[in-house]
């Protein structure tokens, strides 16, 4: 499969034994009630009408703790996801969980499914930060999460957050060092934004919790984004997904409908004025242009070259995106 089709179903809060204070699956998505047969069945088929004929698409389990579900809801759902896999409406299974609900019990029952991805929130590395977030896991718990899945062979994510209380640029950056160590097939961050009716909002409202502006929400993420890359991971996405009249439910934080456009603008600029003679492979030019056009000045001043190839090339030397963020980092920090 060239491009990925997914049917995303929600199934709010469900196995959540806490409620983190950023979180409001209600105001995120707009959905309040966990669908049963019917409803999925539906939401299946609204999707495959919108997908080119033949699609077999991935079917994604998000906005709850899926494996902190009852054993037997968890099946439920996974029986159904199965079932259209069988009758091949339906190439595999994804979730996102916590990585206290990965446990030798749920690895068991995973086996009998076709899980082609897992993503554990991990958030933040830091003990103070989780504890402030309200978060149910501890490090303990992502150590052992981590383990168990790649022990027993589960492609899994990372999902990391930036401008948590009790959070710093430091740690965010050091989260994202720390995540480049595991075997993680990819990453998603999105920066701390907050939701009405979440804790967080309380928070706000009575001074006890300050946002990160939208710049340095940019800036951070970006830096994080290179790091990551450099070690050969891919971040697959950047800032929370708000759809409709979703948005109208931001009280406040760096929320930005093209906030990863805005990243991988930002990244591109990074490396225009590292090395300004850079010859940069086609597919890159919409990023090196930029959000709205915001790098063309900068290029116009630059010897920025594309070209049709895959590589980039520097001073007559190729370098695949990675080792290019490499040397860009090491040109930054030393």
């Amino acid at each position: 499969m060239s491009r990925e089709y997914i049917i995303p179903i929600f199934i709010p809060h469900a196995g959540c034994k806490k409620i983190c204070v950023f979180c409001n699956e209600y105001s995120a998505t707009g959905i309040k009630l966990k669908p049963d047969i019917e409803k999925l069945n539906e939401i299946f088929e609204r999707y495959i009408n919108y997908f080119p004929k033949n699609v077999k698409p991935y079917i994604a389990f998000y906005g709850a703790t899926f494996t902190g579900m009852e054993n037997e809801k968890m099946k439920y759902y996974l029986d159904w996801a199965q079932k259209k896999i069988y009758e091949e409406k339906a190439f595999g299974i994804r979730f996102s969980t916590s990585p206290e609900e990965i446990t030798e019990e749920k690895i068991d029952i995973l086996k009998n499914y076709t899980i082609n991805f897992i993503e554990i929130g991990v958030q933040s590395f830091y003990k103070e930060v989780l504890e402030a977030a309200n978060r149910p896991h501890n490090l303990d718990d992502v150590w052992n999460a981590i383990e168990l899945l790649e022990k027993n062979n589960f492609d899994y994510g990372i999902h990391l957050m930036t401008g948590l209380p009790k959070s710093s640029y430091n740690k965010d950056i050091n989260s994202a060092i720390i995540t480049t160590l595991f075997k993680a097939k990819s990453v998603r961050i999105h920066p701390t934004v907050i939701l009405k009716n979440s804790t967080l909002e309380k928070m706000y409202k009575n001074g006890e919790y300050k946002p990160e502006t939208l710049d340095d929400a940019i800036n951070k993420v970006a830096r994080m984004t290179e790091i990551i890359e450099a070690a050969g991971k891919k971040v697959i996405r950047l800032g929370i997904c708000l759809y409709g009249k979703e948005r109208d439910n931001v009280v406040a934080g760096p929320y930005h409908d093209s906030f990863g456009d805005i990243v991988r603008t930002k990244i591109a600029e990074d490396i225009i004025k590292a090395f300004p003679e850079l010859i940069v492979p086609i597919k890159y030019k919409s990023n090196f242009i930029g959000f709205k056009k915001k790098n063309v000045k900068l290029l116009e001043k630059s010897k920025i070259q594309f070209h049709e190839n895959e590589d980039f090339i520097l001073n007559n030397r190729k370098f695949s995106y990675a080792e290019l963020l490499n040397l860009l980092l090491k040109k930054e920090f030393f």
